[in-house]
Formats: structure tokens, sequence, C-alpha cells
């Protein structure tokens, strides 16, 4: 590496640290890499797995009315400014990689938005980050629905639309995953006919993780257990 290279990843580095003095004060900053680095070491999560089956009748719901749901490209990603989401990087980099953002409008703002997944969705607890998904079947990750939106049951109508548009290009289920105690997102999925099908647990100690699932339905949800515990 050059001395000029070198000198610039300093200077970035110290541009970096200044900004989080000046944001969270020395204190904050020195909690925040303390979390950081306690999370690299030790990591406890308890996730369940919920899956709809697109090939039989299914509970639906509408979206408010005023709002659509679009399948999003790049001219769309103002849209997520207001959203509690990806970063605009990660968004291109994934558009960039043929992965669907479907995004909720009301007017001219994003209101709520998911991504879907072929082939493989994006899971901590898989080996290399990413869970092979079995053919016809695509994972649903990120969804998020503006604080000032809540309660109005956007994201149900949301996935419902989702599910209508996967349903017609040939995809059979959807799953997705959240936190065990997110009692309100899993309220939300079952009303658009979602089923738990698997708990997971995700214990990592240096490093080295530990997965244990636990199937409550057999069948499609068998690739769960095959592609996380270990």
């Amino acid at each position: 590496m050059s001395l000029a290279l070198a000198c610039s990843g300093v200077t970035a580095t110290l541009a970096r640290a200044r900004r989080g003095v000046a944001r969270r004060g020395v204190g904050g900053l020195v909690r925040l890499l303390v979390s950081g680095g306690m999370r690299l070491a030790f990591l406890r999560e308890s996730h369940v797995w919920l899956l709809l089956d697109l090939s039989s009748e299914r509970m639906r719901v509408e979206l408010p009315v005023g709002m659509t749901l679009v399948r999003a490209g790049e001219e769309d990603l103002r849209l997520l400014e207001d959203l509690p989401t990806v970063s605009a990087r990660v968004a291109r980099r994934r558009l960039a990689a043929g992965v669907d953002l479907w995004i909720v409008r009301e007017g001219d703002r994003g209101v709520f938005a998911c991504w879907t997944f072929l082939e493989r969705t994006p899971a901590l607890a898989a080996p290399g980050g990413w869970l092979t998904l079995p053919e016809s079947a695509a994972g649903l990750e990120d969804s998020v629905t503006s604080p000032s939106c809540r309660g109005r049951s956007v994201g149900p109508g949301a996935w419902s639309a989702v599910a209508d548009a996967l349903a017609k290009e040939g995809v059979a289920v959807i799953v997705t995953k959240v936190e065990e105690s997110n009692v309100a997102c899993r309220r939300a999925l079952a009303k658009t006919g979602f089923r738990h099908v698997a708990s997971m647990r995700l214990l990592r100690i240096a490093g080295i993780p530990r997965v244990d699932v636990r199937l409550l339905e057999a069948g499609r949800a068998a690739f769960l257990a095959e592609g996380l515990a270990r």
C-alpha cells in the first residue's frame, strides 16, 4: 500500500471518529464501539420463521384507500428516505443483483417497503449469511412501515399485493423471519395468512455459531432445518 493511500485511510478514519464524537460525545462513541465489539464476540437471537402458501386459498388484506404498491427501481429510491430501512448504497447493490424492491406510495411519499429474494435470502444464522431457497420459493426481508402509518394495516395490505404479484410469476411460497419478541409484526403477518412453521435460536460465541431449529411443520419448511441447523 502506498504512503498516500495509507494517509488517506487514516484521514478518513479520523474524520469518522470526529463525526462520532460530535454526535455522541466521547463516552457515547466508546460505548458504541464496545457494544459493537461485544456483538461480534457474543450474539444471542431468537427468531420465528413464517411461511405463506400461494398455491391455495389465502387471507387477503387491501391497502388503505389512496395507497398503491409499486415494484421499484433506482429512480424510486428517494421514496426510502423517510423509512427506517437499508441504506441507499445497499439498496442500489440489491437492485443491481436483481432483488425486487416493493414500495407502497401515498402521494409523493413512501410509507412502506420490503424486499423479495429468489434462490437465496439473507439469514445471519446460515453459512455465509445466505439461506438457499427451494425452487419456487421467495424470501421476504426488511419490511418497514412509516411510523406515521402504523395501525392502518399497510403492511398486511402490501404483503397481500406482493403475494398476488409473485403468485402470477410462479412463486409457490414466501418465507420470512421475525424476532420472537416482535409480537406486533407476527400478528400483522398472520392477517395475510403467514403461518409460524419453525423457531430458531442462534448463539454465537467468539465467532463460533450454534443454531437450533425446531420445525412446527415438515414438508415445505424442511429446508429451514437443512439450511440453518448446525
